[in-house]
């Protein structure tokens, strides 16, 4: 049996890499975040390569591809550093597309893939747990529509999108359902967090009897659409941390070749081949991680939870070693700020607890396989 990509994925690939490599090098990245101001080129220039069309059902303006075709893609946005908004409008169209009405799917999915809307997940709250059903938001029935009522934090650029998908549970059912939101409604407050990566910053939002209308909203009967939300939300950011330790490979492997000491590359001494190599070691057990879980994703199979788990805290680990061992690779100059080595850095801690950090994910295998063994 063949594992591996086709040729159209791959060219899929390569079009993203060669166009993020060109247009948005790390140097651009660090003179946006210097300067404080907001890439709209290129979230212009992905909707022109079609990238927020990719997963739309065809039938609604899109290419109807799967997340397996979305995983070469993901890495190298990943690896790139794209404003998290992109990946959280690529979920939001993956979710719209299963658990919405045909109403919902006829107003929602022409524009997003077209890239005329952005949006943003608020699952997060300050006491509770990683998964969306640990949070206390609560979505009400009222005449005519919903009101939302809670707090979430961490919530990205909730100022710089047109709608937020809010997780909230019903107060009538106790199911999970979700809640388009758009950030200058009524009863919204937004407070900017200060946040490690200063390329993606969030808010925390705050939720006061914010009225809503019945079309938006997103349910399903019972935990569903949670789940859903939470695992694509993981393995994509699984699917980047690869990325990101495979471009800190890159540098570091680079940067070894090239620089000497006594007169031979440093890359030669045994010491820099071993942290090298386990940095290859485990950005391709991450890649094989990562992208099983995206097929199951793209399948639903039965051990989708399992395998994102296993591919978030994998990953999660592997990108965060590979920072550590890469940045130490370049000495003294890979711990200052012109280099630009710790915006890889920046970007892994975020990734690496967003929809779950290590330790929850690797109790979540253990439970999902206690499970399996009926334990």
């Amino acid at each position: 049996m063949d594992f591996d990509f086709n040729e159209e994925q791959y060219v899929f690939q390569e079009t993203f890499k060669n166009f993020l490599s060109e247009q948005y090098p790390l140097e651009k990245h660090i003179a946006l975040v210097d300067s404080g101001e907001r890439n709209g080129e290129l979230w212009s220039q992905l909707v022109e390569l079609g990238l927020f069309s990719l997963i739309v059902p065809e039938e609604f303006g899109g290419l109807g591809m799967s997340f397996v075709d979305m995983a070469l893609i993901m890495e190298e946005l990943g690896k790139s550093l794209v404003p998290p908004p992109v990946t959280e409008t690529i979920i939001a169209s993956d979710l719209i597309a299963r658990f919405g009405t045909d109403d919902q799917k006829n107003h929602y999915l022409p524009d997003l893939a077209e890239g005329k809307l952005k949006f943003s997940l608020a699952m997060l709250e300050e006491s509770a747990g990683f998964h969306p059903a640990d949070g206390e938001t609560t979505i009400a029935p009222t005449v005519g529509g919903f009101v939302v009522n809670g707090k979430k934090i961490l919530v990205p650029q909730a100022d710089a999108v047109d709608a937020i998908l809010v997780v909230g549970k019903m107060a009538d059912t106790g199911n999970l359902a979700v809640a388009i939101v758009a950030p200058g409604s009524e009863g919204v407050a937004l407070r900017k967090h200060s946040a490690l990566d200063d390329s993606c910053y969030f808010h925390e939002v705050s939720f006061d009897n914010v009225k809503l209308a019945g079309e938006k909203l997103l349910s399903s009967q019972g935990s569903a659409i949670g789940e859903r939300l939470f695992d694509v939300s993981a393995a994509i950011n699984a699917t980047q941390l690869v990325g990101i330790a495979g471009r800190m490979l890159d540098i570091a492997v680079d940067y070894a070749c090239q620089r000497e000491q006594f007169g031979v590359p440093i890359g030669s001494f045994q010491a820099i081949k071993h942290k090298c190599a386990n940095i290859a070691v485990d950005v391709d057990g991450g890649r094989s991680a990562a992208y099983y879980a995206m097929w199951t994703i793209a399948e639903d199979a039965p051990d989708r939870a399992k395998a994102v788990s296993v591919a978030k805290s994998f990953c999660g680990e592997a990108a965060r070693l590979a920072n550590n061992d890469g940045i130490q690779i370049h000495g003294g100059m890979g711990f200052t700020w012109e280099l630009g080595l710790h915006h890889y850095l920046r970007r892994t801690k975020v990734l690496e607890y967003s929809a779950g950090d290590v330790a929850y994910h690797r109790e979540r295998v253990m439970a999902e396989t206690l499970a399996e063994l009926s334990l």
